[in-house]
């Protein structure tokens, strides 16, 4: 019966931990992640088969506290977080794949066309700037003449807003960065 009140106290703590260390799909999760959560089962699993109760929970803490401790180091130091969780990957750019790059992520140009597609996006040359993010979803900014238009250059069109600049309060565009990090 003793074994029972331990497998509950292991799940709660495991629950608790996961809960603590963030809330992301193993799909969107990085490396570390991944390798934090493969340790916590794997170490519930040597805790239920060898009897070592209260050294696993605290194996277990620690994995959780390492989690949340490396990922508060990263948010402030960008280069520990490039090297350690890495960047976005520049697959397009200005309407043109990056073959070199679809080599490093051993990513073929059909696997990047269905992806394209499933964002809805029929040519590969209306796409200005497109990365393969770390969790491995597609990002994207479209040319100018496939992008949708907007409700505020709707309303510039009828007249009924005046927009003088609000191109400069939007900042920096996101994929520039990785444009720029990509060269």
């Amino acid at each position: 019966m003793n074994f029972i009140v331990e497998a509950f106290i292991l799940l709660i703590t495991s629950v608790v931990l996961l809960r603590f260390t963030g809330k992301k799909s193993v799909a969107k999760m990085t490396n570390l992640e991944t390798v934090i959560i493969l340790a916590i089962g794997t170490t519930m699993g040597h805790a239920i088969k060898e009897h070592k109760f209260w050294q696993v929970i605290l194996i277990l803490i620690f994995f959780g506290l390492f989690l949340v401790i490396f990922q508060k180091i990263q948010m402030k130091s960008s280069k520990i977080e490039r090297y350690m969780t890495g960047e976005a990957t520049l697959v397009i750019n200005n309407g043109k794949f990056i073959m070199e790059n679809l080599r490093k992520l051993r990513m073929s140009e059909g696997q990047l066309e269905m992806r394209l597609r499933q964002k809805g996006i029929s040519y590969v040359s209306d796409v200005k700037i497109g990365t393969i993010e770390l969790d491995g979803e597609f990002g994207y900014e479209l040319m100018p003449h496939a992008k949708p238009i907007t409700q505020e250059q709707l309303l510039q069109i009828l007249g009924k807003q005046e927009s003088e600049g609000r191109t400069e309060a939007k900042g920096e565009n996101i994929f520039e960065q990785v444009v720029k990090n990509n060269k």
